[in-house]
């Protein structure tokens, strides 16, 4: 049996995860959050948090970006 992660838990996941990409530094990852990004069609990762679809769209590109993906 699957645990199924509520909206809330994973927008969570996907700042843990950001605040990683930026190695501990909490102001720059919020500032990347807010920031319109090529890899999420020109949209800040912020904008796309209300739903768990855009919350995994932010965190593949979280993931792309730490692998050294071109997105």
């Amino acid at each position: 049996m699957t645990e199924t992660k509520t909206t809330e838990e994973l927008r969570e996941l996907a700042i843990k995860e950001a605040k990683a990409l930026f190695e501990g530094d909490e102001l720059a990852a919020m500032k990347w959050m807010r920031t319109a990004q090529r890899g999420l069609g020109n949209r800040p990762p912020q904008g796309l948090m209300s739903t768990p679809k855009g919350i995994e769209k932010v965190r593949t590109l979280i993931g792309r970006l730490e692998h050294g993906v071109i997105t």
